[in-house]
């Protein structure tokens, strides 16, 4: 439920904030940028608040915190306080988000996360779609009203979602476990460090179907517009029917490392294509290209995702689930967070060369995850196969 009420948040609050709060867009970028920083910074430290305390009520309170953010929302009308506000609202977000990986890790058997997690990010793709369309009804009639509605609508949504957690049971935390040593292992762990890393680099496969590919599409190829909005629905769609599916193909560590880096050639093979886009040809065939390499490109998302979840997971320690996810979930937000203008300049500035980069990069880094973790030294720490 939770995705329904980020969905309607996300495609409605740039032009909600313009109308209603009476910003600038200066000042809903500048408020959007920090808010991005916060999402960068929060994870980690609620990770470890989930270990020591109960993860599921983190999460519930989390998601408490992001409705009532939600409501404040239709308050504000000042710069300072949507600032505030919108930093609030990231640090929920981004932190429940963290607690919720903590919850599978301890109420879900080892063997049943990676697939868990794909059937949430099957509904989570559900949930924001569904949102959307709430949020686009919100743009479509273009009101004051609509828009305070959608907030409303979105604020109690974010409410029943906290309760749907208090629905779960109640799994104590390892004390023994999570209190044993210092905090921040996970800073110690270098091989982990490095997954992180090179997670970051994967993911952006985010911002590139979001933000670099449309501008792409407009300033370099004879595409129709309409394209973009296709190819993201493709996405959207395709995660939701296959994801599910491609996880259940991921049962050990060599089959996450196997999937990992097959999703990267898959990505690579992707970006070729995006950049053939540009040579000179028929529309029909610019968008037939374009539609393979979505196609390419959903796959090895998915791909990638089933293998970092069953990584991510089987590498942390017994007591450190939450710490442990926390720094991992730092690589998506810092994608989110730097992809946009990384890529944009990668791609759209440079051209032909910044894709082969890209291209390049991608399986590079799934590469050294499949050195790095093949390494039978460090698989003596694994969770079993």
């Amino acid at each position: 439920m939770g995705a329904v009420a980020a969905g309607v948040y996300f495609s409605s609050s740039a032009l909600f904030f313009s109308r209603a709060s009476g910003l600038e867009p200066l000042e809903i970028g500048l408020g959007f940028t920090l808010a991005g920083l916060v999402s960068l910074l929060v994870p980690l430290p609620f990770g470890i608040l989930a270990d020591r305390w109960n993860a599921r009520n983190i999460a519930a309170w989390l998601t408490v915190g992001a409705g009532i953010s939600d409501w404040i929302f239709l308050l504000v009308s000042g710069f300072t306080a949507f600032i505030i506000t919108a930093c609030c609202f990231a640090a929920c977000l981004r932190g429940a988000m963290t607690a919720r990986m903590a919850v599978i890790a301890t109420l879900i058997d080892a063997s049943q996360r990676t697939q868990t997690s794909a059937y949430l990010r099957a509904l989570g793709n559900c949930g924001l779609s569904a949102g959307a369309m709430i949020g686009g009804l919100a743009l479509y009639f273009d009101s004051l009203t609509g828009y305070r509605l959608a907030f409303t609508l979105g604020g109690a949504i974010f409410l029943a979602a906290a309760t749907a957690y208090r629905l779960l049971p109640s799994v104590m935390p390892r004390t023994a476990s999570a209190q044993r040593g210092s905090s921040l292992t996970v800073l110690r762990d270098r091989p982990y460090v490095v997954l992180t890393l090179l997670n970051t680099v994967i993911l952006l496969y985010i911002p590139l179907l979001n933000m670099a590919l449309p501008l792409w599409i407009a300033l370099h190829t004879h595409a129709p517009l309409w394209i973009a909005s296709v190819l993201y629905g493709l996405n959207t769609v395709s995660v939701m029917l296959m994801q599910v599916g491609l996880a259940r193909r991921v049962t050990n560590a060599c089959e996450a490392r196997r999937s990992i880096f097959f999703a990267t050639l898959l990505l690579c093979a992707a970006c070729f294509l995006f950049a053939a886009m540009a040579m000179p040809s028929e529309v029909w065939l610019t968008v037939m290209l374009a539609l393979l390499a979505a196609l390419l490109h959903v796959l090895g998302e998915m791909m990638h995702m089933a293998g970092a979840w069953d990584l991510s997971f089987r590498l942390a320690p017994p007591g450190r689930e939450g710490e442990y996810q926390g720094f991992f979930n730092i690589s998506s937000a810092a994608a989110e967070m730097f992809g946009p203008i990384l890529l944009t300049a990668l791609l759209v500035g440079w051209g032909w060369p910044g894709w082969v980069l890209l291209a390049i990069a991608f399986p590079a880094a799934g590469f050294v995850i499949m050195v790095l973790f093949g390494r039978q030294a460090y698989l003596a720490r694994d969770l079993s196969d």
